[in-house]
């Protein structure tokens, strides 16, 4: 997403920019347990900051911009790695 951009409403726009499942089945390159496991922890870090969100979709699409999206891209990340995932 920092480099590919961000977008709503599709995994992967035509330009190659991703929303925050996009980048996620990027980063997890086919293993879907893999990337179940930071979708997981991804909307448990959205909703910890943000209350009851629906879904990692519904979060992202909510926004004009990817600031939010990448935001909690980047803290989820760092909530993974301090749990070992």
């Amino acid at each position: 997403m920092d480099t590919a951009g961000w977008c709503a409403g599709a995994l992967t726009d035509e330009q190659g920019a991703v929303c925050l499942l996009g980048a996620i089945r990027q980063a997890a390159r086919g293993d879907r347990g893999l990337e179940a496991d930071a979708a997981a922890v991804l909307l448990d870090t959205i909703r910890r900051r943000f209350g009851d969100v629906e879904s990692v979709p519904a979060f992202n699409d909510a926004w004009a911009n990817g600031r939010a999206s990448i935001r909690m891209l980047h803290e989820a990340a760092s909530s993974a790695d301090a749990r070992g995932i």
